[in-house]
Formats: structure tokens, sequence, C-alpha cells
């Protein structure tokens, strides 16, 4: 017991010091000689009483649904009819905003808006954080990180040159804030004025986050008139061999032998997906420019040559799912096909597609109606809505995955149509059933 307990003692001391948040401030107070702008009264005010939020970050940095979350689900969701639909609204009402964002800094309408629509559903969804307390746990978590430390210092400088309101300064649980979710360091650098108000507000101004954003995304290497990517038919041994995930697609930046010209490409057995796409695409490209192959769902999914644009893409947020969900909210955008249509030519490899949020509100009201009433028919599906999903399943002997799928909403549908005489459990949950007209058909 005594040698068990000498081993597990340095653990426990390093454990008790990962606890002591005081600590890691005092730590990096020391660092204030070099981190100018910001004076020690700024640090001491805004450090002052800070919240530790570490256990709540290692959490929601292990969940996060552009890894966690089936690819075809993360898509249903995040580029939806309403999605759409309300970012071709945005598109006409801050025209010309979007305009003076285009010629100035060389980057589209439709890719700034997509931005805005996957990051925070156009300003609808706002971080409840304060900046401060997660950009100081993040720190505090990897004090190896100086990427992480200077984001911290960043937000302190913020608050003290007056660019945020201490009231106001609230973001996501990695410190991103904004209506297009930037983190504090990032913003510093790349901030521009979009409205000619003279000051930069991505909180209060869609034109400022907008020209923000546009600024950022050329910043990270956007190229005006190249397209992100474009839909392809592979060979299954090219895609086995050549298919470029997350990372590996850092030869559009950077050179490496996953990354070749579409002439190559072409020589290699892929092929457009009829029409003039991908000679299109050849028109907009350079004789050199590195394509990359991306098939997130392998093989039996479809598949991008994707250009040094998604690589931008990818730099707002690491993640494959992330930046194709911009690069095809972007094209649903530009294009004038109804919002319900399919997002892609080849359909993923699964037989029960994820549901758009519009499917997620009915399978809740439909829930709701077999007498799982603490679910809410929001098209978030929460905590609750996956343990209601899952006993559920159970009930019908199905294996218990929690998803929100087309097979459950099917099925729910038809015991709805059979039951349909028997007054619902819920008080509301016969109007909620009801699917609305502007819903997209479950992809």
């Amino acid at each position: 017991l005594a040698a068990a307990a000498a081993l597990l003692a340095p653990a426990t001391a390093r454990a008790q010091a990962d606890d002591n948040l005081g600590a890691c401030v005092a730590e990096l107070r020391r660092e204030l000689p070099r981190r100018a702008p910001v004076s020690a009264a700024s640090f001491d005010e805004y450090t002052r009483g800070a919240q530790d939020l570490r256990p709540l970050i290692r959490d929601a940095s292990g969940a996060q649904p552009e890894f966690t979350r089936k690819i075809w689900d993360y898509l249903a969701r995040l580029v939806d009819a309403q999605r759409i639909d309300d970012g071709r609204a945005l598109l006409a009402r801050e025209q010309p905003a979007l305009q003076r964002v285009a010629e100035r800094e060389r980057v589209d309408a439709a890719t700034v808006v997509a931005v805005f629509g996957v990051e925070t559903d156009y300003g609808k969804v706002r971080g409840r954080h304060k900046v401060i307390d997660t950009t100081l746990s993040r720190a505090c978590l990897r004090m190896s990180s100086d990427e992480r430390r200077g984001h911290f210092f960043a937000a302190l400088r913020l608050l003290q040159e007056g660019l945020v309101a201490p009231d106001d300064f609230m973001g996501s649980w990695a410190g991103a804030f904004g209506l297009t979710q930037f983190m504090p360091g990032t913003f510093i650098q790349y901030r521009t004025d979009g409205d000619a108000d003279g000051r930069v507000d991505i909180y209060g101004s869609v034109p400022d986050a907008l020209a923000t954003t546009a600024r950022f995304l050329r910043g990270l290497g956007w190229v005006d008139g190249r397209p992100w990517g474009v839909e392809v038919r592979a060979p299954r041994a090219v895609v086995e061999r050549w298919s470029a995930a997350e990372a590996q697609h850092g030869c559009l930046r950077g050179g490496g032998e996953r990354c070749k010209r579409l002439a190559d490409w072409l020589g290699l057995g892929v092929a457009g997906m009829g029409g003039q796409a991908l000679a299109d695409a050849a028109q907009r490209l350079g004789a050199d420019t590195p394509l990359a192959l991306l098939a997130p769902a392998g093989a039996d999914g479809p598949a991008w040559l994707v250009t040094p644009n998604y690589r931008a893409l990818w730099g707002y947020n690491h993640a494959d799912a992330y930046a194709l969900a911009i690069g095809l909210l972007s094209d649903a955008l530009r294009g004038s096909t109804p919002s319900s249509a399919a997002l892609q030519r080849t359909p993923w490899p699964t037989d029960d597609p994820g549901l758009s949020r519009a499917g997620v509100r009915e399978l809740q009201a439909l829930l709701r109606q077999r007498g799982r009433c603490e679910v809410t028919a929001d098209g978030a599906d929460g905590p609750l809505t996956i343990a209601a999903i899952r006993a559920e399943e159970k009930q019908r002997g199905w294996p218990e995955s929690g998803r929100a799928a087309n097979r459950l909403l099917a099925a729910l549908q038809k015991d709805a149509t059979a039951a349909a005489a028997a007054a619902p459990a819920c008080a509301d949950a016969a109007a909620a059933a009801a699917p609305s007209q502007a819903s997209a058909p479950p992809r």
C-alpha cells in the first residue's frame, strides 16, 4: 500500500495543482511585462471572481458534433431548408453591405453568409459564457499553448480598450464570440468596420461581422472566383488510396502527395457528376491548382475534389464536417433550386438518413403525443430528447442509438396515424405534431 501511495502521490499533487485556478491566474499575471498593452489594473479587475470553466470545457471539447455526430446527421441540421431560406432572405436584405464586402475583401456574399448561418444561425444562437472565463480556463487547461494564453490576453485587451462591453462579452465554451464567432486574438487582427460608423461591433452590426469574416477568410487563403470544390465520382481504389480527411488535405496549402492537379485526377478515373459542373470548375482553376479528394464517408458515399478555398473554410474551425457544411450551404444560397433539394448527387451510405430541424421538431412532437412530455419540440436534440428516443427504441426492441433519424420518425408517424382518435398525452402535442409547411423532407 505504501508503494502504491508513493506512486499515486505525484498524480494527486498534479491534480490538486490543476484544480487551483488561482495558481494559474498568478502564473499568467507574471506574463504581463510581455503582454502589452494589457495593464496590471485591467488584469486584476477582469480576473477577479473569474469562474473556473475547465470541467465544462473538458466535457464540451470531447462532444463536438463536428466529430461525434454522423456527417449526414450533422449536415441535415446545418444545411436544412430553414437555414437556406433564412440565408437567402439575408442575402437580399444585406445586399448593399455584402456588395461592399465582396468588392473590398474579394470574398463572395454566399460564402460569407454561409459562415454566418453555420456559426450562429444568422445571430439566433448566442453564447452564454463570459469570454474572460472561457479563455482563462482554456489557457489554464493547457498552459503550454501560447495560442490559448494569447487569446486570454487579447480578451483582456478588448475589455481594457472598450472594444467590447463587459456585460455583453459573452461567447461559446471555447471563447468564440459575436455573430460569426471570433476568438479574441483573431478578432483583434481582422476586425473590419463594415458599416463605416467608425467602430467594429460584431455583436450588433451584421455588416461589421460579415466584413470581419470575409477579411479573415482572405487571410486564411481564400481566392476570389475559385470554387471551394466540386462533386465527383471516383473509383473505390482511388478513394481508399488518396482520400484526404481532416489535416491530410494540408497539401492544399503546402504541397504533398495527396494533392494533385485536375488532369492527374482525371487520369486516375475521377469524373464529374454530369452536366457542366466539373468543366465549369476547371475553367476557374489554374492548371497547377492543387486539388484534394474528400470522401468523408468512404468509398460508398459522396466525394468532392476540393481546392485551397476549402482549406480556408476548414481553417475557420478545423473539421471537415464544418467546412463541408459551409461549402454546401454557400452553393445552396447561390442556386435557384428549391431549398429542400438534395445537397449532393450521391447519397450518404445509410438507410436511416438524418433529419432537418423541422424533422426533429416533428419527431419531438410525436414523442410528446406518446407521453414523453419532458421533451420540447424545438428542433434541438438535447439530453431529454436523446433519452426519450432511447426509451422509445428500447420499447420497440431496437438498438438504443438516441439518434433523431428518419426510421424512428416514420414509425412514429405511422403510429400517430393509427391512433389518430386518441387524445394526445401532452396538452400541446396535437398542434405541435403537424409538420410545418416550410419543413424539408428528411434527407
